[in-house]
């Protein structure tokens, strides 16, 4: 979607709280992935998981890293993972449902699609 819509929306990514820690709600799948971390303590700590969670997922759009207090995540109530498309005027106008059920790549290419064709008609 990135090598598509890159030219016209700006993907990013939050790194939030560890959705499933080693010391809390493992999973075996991140285990199989290389990404599992206990909980991080400090903002650091997150900052170096996010750092090793970016590189072994190949994640190849830039990746911010949630304050400690977990601001953005409790903001747009983005555990374990959800999908947003904020216009250039800040406004959300497209709302995932929380994953990994909700999380619905294909419903938020839909949004941008509409999005990019409203902008168009309105200028």
């Amino acid at each position: 979607m990135k090598q598509r819509y890159g030219d016209r929306v700006e993907f990013l990514a939050v790194y939030v709280r560890e959705a499933h820690p080693t010391d809390g709600w493992r999973m075996k799948s991140n285990d199989k992935d290389g990404v599992a971390f206990a909980q991080p303590k400090s903002f650091a700590e997150r900052t170096a998981v996010a750092t090793q969670c970016c590189e072994k997922l190949k994640i190849t759009m830039p990746l911010l890293v949630d304050d400690f207090d977990d601001r953005v995540g409790h903001l747009y109530s983005g555990m374990p993972d959800r999908l947003y498309l904020i216009d250039r005027a800040g406004k959300v106008v497209y709302k995932g449902g929380r994953g990994p059920f909700g999380f619905k790549p294909g419903e938020l290419e839909q949004a941008i699609i509409l999005n990019s064709l409203e902008s168009v008609i309105s200028h």
